[in-house]
């Protein structure tokens, strides 16, 4: 009689401690890892993606700068008035009278 109780103790100490033992040392049930899994690919997308729109928004103020400049450039030239002859003028306007 003694030696199954002894057998039902021994046995509930074992199980309290193999719980125990699984709490202490931290590790999931396996779900955390696939959850995990599937954020880092996420978060790489993202990363990527971030990436891919920062280069195109530099490649964006590098052209605006280029084109202001051009724009600049082009505002800043100044042209020289023809000075015509009276001759010249006078057959100038033969040609577009008719």
């Amino acid at each position: 009689m003694f030696s199954k109780i002894k057998k039902y103790v021994i046995g509930f100490f074992v199980l309290c401690g193999g719980v125990l033992f699984a709490f202490l040392t931290g590790k999931s049930a396996g779900r955390k890892q696939e959850k995990l899994g599937g954020l880092k690919k996420n978060i790489k997308k993202t990363k990527k993606s971030i990436e891919k729109t920062q280069n195109t928004q530099k490649k964006v103020k590098k052209n605006i700068k280029n084109t202001k400049s051009k724009l600049k450039g082009i505002k800043n030239t100044k042209y020289k008035d023809k000075k015509f002859g009276a001759k010249e003028t006078a057959d100038f306007l033969k040609k577009y009278k008719k």
